[in-house]
């Protein structure tokens, strides 16, 4: 099944980024709201961690697919977006 994978990482120590520090719990309840709201047959799922801590919090549409940095609850329509299109390839 096609999904959106969505980086929770956190890391014990303050001094190093992870996406858990920067709100990624909270966006992915925010996107599977928005995900179920629209009716998408995409998956959400958390991941450990997705290697780009500098820049997260980070997704990415799998198999394959697009990646996004730096997200935040304002971006989730682009996400959505490129959900919809993902879906029909």
């Amino acid at each position: 099944m096609k999904s959106i994978l969505v980086c929770t990482n956190h890391r014990a120590n303050p001094n190093q980024p992870s996406c858990a520090a920067r709100g990624a719990l909270e966006l992915k309840e925010r996107l599977t709201d928005a995900v179920n709201a629209t009716g998408l047959a995409i998956g959400v799922k958390e991941i450990q961690c997705l290697g780009e801590c500098d820049a997260g919090p980070n997704l990415r549409l799998i198999p394959g697919g697009t990646s996004f940095q730096h997200v935040d609850a304002t971006k989730i329509p682009l996400i959505l977006k490129a959900a919809k299109s993902f879906l029909k390839d």
